[in-house]
This record gives structure tokens, C-alpha cells and sequence, in this order.
């Protein structure tokens, strides 16, 4: 059988050569038709000047970003860390973040927007020198007040029911919630209350805890117990690095580190800081039990394990109590608590009291601001900043 053999045309070869180019030429063009777009643009708004930036330690440094893409965003991340996500469609965006420094030095940050094809573009590198050691921040009292609850349901085995108990935000190494309780209703409390000092100096920026006493139902002027909760015990190792009660239960022996709180008492007209303290003051007419009125204004502040020591303060869930005095107004100083609180030595696990908690329970503190000191029902309020644990200097 013969094979038939195809021959084309010069002029067909010509054709096939042309339409295969043809082809080729629209494949190539379809390629390049496809929509280009441009790189995502990234920008710090505020603050405006990025140079020389300071920021406190564990406390937030707002940045205001701003950014666009036409392909349309992805996210926003900070060193590697995703701090913004976006949903499908969204080209423009400006945001603020709240960045908080844990420990002092230089922090470099870049931020970086990442469009939806894929491109990312970097902000320039900026610097942050984060200042104020915190050490081991236990609340930093600026969150804001969440839900309330009255004590009425619980029946308290020995202590007044007549309080509150409110949950608030924390900024702290134990938890990011904790509780307090206003026992007797001897105060009103608020959290994440604006700074008293309008222009403190850098480690004293930030909001703070508002406390402003009044007469307890049982008639003891002046007097406030603030219970704080965290439901997280502090490391034991820790707490037994703070200073702990002598044999002799009169006194300390040394620590390696220390409670610290920031304090601001607001004087007023109606009753000067002047007429609450000090050798004038008529001691014997208004007694302070377990106060020298002479150094100051007491702040006393234990250690407890809350849920023991919450509803019984004499002695249940107690583990250590110290005492430190204000003798300045309408500033903000800090207070280490190096001196032990006597009048209630007997109640502390030194003392062997079986009621006491011991090093390892320890979740509570709780805060008597110049008890007996006769403030009750004034303008007056005491503000509280950063509870936390240091090393010894």
C-alpha cells in the first residue's frame, strides 16, 4: 500500500507561520494587559517627631499609622507580630496602636503593611528608649472598672457583707484581670482615673486608682480596706525574697526585694494635708490604731491569701503586713515597704498562727489608707499607681 504524501503551498507554509506568531503575539499581550499596581504605603502620623521618643515601662505608647494600598490591604504587623488584619475591599486605613515596652533600653520598631497581592513596604526603623524599671508589675491600677457585684449573696463567716466587689483591667505579670472590694463601703473607688499631676514627671504618667474615703456604717472614721484579688498566686521564691518578720515579731529581717507603690495624696482647703499629721495634731482626741501620726500618713499593705483573709481580717489568709508614711502632698512619690505593720504581727504566718497563709498561697494584697486619720467624707483622694515587686537597690 502506498502512503499519499501532503505538500503545502509555499504560500500556505507562509500563513501557518504568520497565524502561529499571530497567536503567540496575543498570548504575550494578554500577559502583559494583566493590572499592575503599586507598592502599599506606610506612615506614622503621631507621634509627629520619631526621634528622641521616651516611653514608660509597662505602660502604652500610642502610635497613629496610616496606610494604603491599591491592591487593597492585608495587614499591619510590628516586628514580625500581626497588630492589624483587614477584610477584602479595604485600600485605606488609620489606626491606633498601643505599644508597651516590658523592659528598659533601646527598642527598635519597624512597622510593616503588607498589601493583597503579597508586597509589603517598611516604615522607617524607629526608636524607643523605654524608661522606669517596674520589676515585677503586680497592677498597674489604670484599667478601666468592669462588672460589680454586691457581697448580699455571701454570707461572710465574720465580717461585714455590706461591700462591693468590682473587676478591673490590669496591666501586671500575674493576670490581665483582677478584683477589688470595698469593705464596709468605707471608700469609693475608681480605676483608670485620670492622673492627678498634669505634668508629672515620666514615671508617674499614666491614669491610676482614685480612692476617696468615707465613715464606715460601724462608725470608724477614716478608715478603708482595699482587698485585691488576682485568683494567681505570686511565685513563692518571690515572696520569700521580700522582707520577712524577725523572731521577735517587732520588726524585719532584710530583703532582697521589696513591695513599691506610687502615691499621690490631693490636699484640699476644707482639710490641709497639714492638719492630718504631725506633732500639733491632736493625737489623743483622734487616734490612729496602729499609726505614729507624728511621721506621716499611713499606708498600710499586706500580703494575704484572698479567699481565706477577704471575709475574716483577723488573721485568716494573712501572711505578712508592712507600713510605710506620706509626708508630702499633691505629689506623686513611691513608697518600699521596709517596716513591718506590729499591731497585727500575731496575725502573721511568723508569728505561727495557724489561721495565716503561708509563702506559697500568697494571690492578695490588701491596702488600709490612713486608717483613723479622720478624712472621711472629704475631698481628699489618695491615688494609687504600679503595685509591684523590686529588687533591692
Amino acid at each position: 500500500m502506498k502512503t499519499k504524501k501532503l505538500f503545502l503551498a509555499p504560500n500556505a507554509i507562509a500563513l501557518g507561520l504568520a497565524m502561529s506568531v499571530l497567536l503567540l503575539g496575543v498570548s504575550c499581550d494578554k500577559g502583559d494587559d494583566q493590572e499592575t499596581f503599586d507598592p502599599p504605603v506606610i506612615e506614622i502620623t503621631s507621634p509627629a517627631d520619631l526621634s528622641d521618643l521616651q516611653a514608660l515601662v509597662a505602660s502604652p505608647f500610642s502610635f497613629t499609622i496610616s496606610v494604603s494600598a491599591d491592591a487593597g490591604l492585608s495587614s499591619v504587623s510590628l516586628n514580625g507580630d500581626n497588630i492589624k488584619t483587614y477584610s477584602q475591599g479595604e485600600t485605606e486605613s488609620s489606626f491606633e496602636h498601643e505599644y508597651i515596652p516590658t523592659e528598659n533600653g533601646i527598642i527598635s520598631l519597624i512597622f510593616v503593611v503588607e498589601d493583597a497581592e503579597g508586597t509589603t513596604t517598611e516604615s522607617e526603623v524607629i526608636e524607643l528608649e523605654a524608661v522606669g524599671d517596674f520589676g515585677f508589675l503586680l497592677a498597674d491600677f489604670a484599667g478601666e472598672e468592669g462588672s460589680s457585684v454586691t457581697l448580699s449573696t455571701i454570707d461572710p463567716t465574720h465580717w461585714d457583707a455590706d461591700r462591693t466587689i468590682t473587676t478591673f483591667n490590669v496591666n501586671g505579670n500575674l493576670s490581665s484581670s483582677a478584683t477589688f472590694e470595698n469593705v464596709n463601703n468605707q471608700f469609693t473607688i475608681e480605676t483608670g482615673a485620670a492622673n492627678p499631676d498634669a505634668t508629672p514627671d515620666i514615671v508617674y504618667q499614666g491614669k491610676a486608682m482614685k480612692v476617696i474615703k468615707q465613715p464606715a456604717g460601724w462608725g470608724a472614721s477614716g478608715w478603708s480596706h482595699i482587698m485585691i484579688g488576682f485568683d494567681t498566686s505570686i511565685d513563692q521564691a518571690m515572696v520569700e525574697e521580700l522582707p520577712q518578720m524577725n523572731a521577735n515579731l517587732d520588726g524585719l529581717t532584710p530583703g532582697t526585694k521589696y513591695v513599691e507603690i506610687d502615691v499621690y495624696y490631693e490636699d484640699s482647703e476644707g482639710l490641709p494635708f497639714a492638719d492630718m499629721w504631725g506633732e500639733n495634731v491632736a493625737i489623743g482626741d483622734n487616734p490612729a490604731f496602729g499609726s505614729d501620726k507624728t511621721r506621716g500618713y499611713s499606708i498600710f499593705l499586706m500580703l494575704t491569701k484572698h479567699a481565706d483573709h477577704r471575709l475574716n481580717p483577723d488573721g485568716s489568709g494573712m501572711f505578712i503586713g508592712y507600713e510605710k508614711y506620706i509626708t508630702e502632698a499633691n505629689k506623686w512619690i513611691t513608697l518600699r515597704f521596709d517596716e513591718l505593720y506590729v499591731e497585727s504581727g500575731g496575725n502573721f504566718y511568723g508569728s505561727g498562727n495557724e489561721s495565716a497563709a503561708t509563702s506559697d498561697v500568697v494571690d492578695g494584697v490588701k491596702i488600709v489608707a490612713g486608717g483613723g486619720y479622720g478624712d472621711g467624707q472629704s475631698d481628699n483622694a489618695i491615688y494609687f499607681r504600679n503595685l509591684r515587686i523590686v529588687d533591692a537597690e
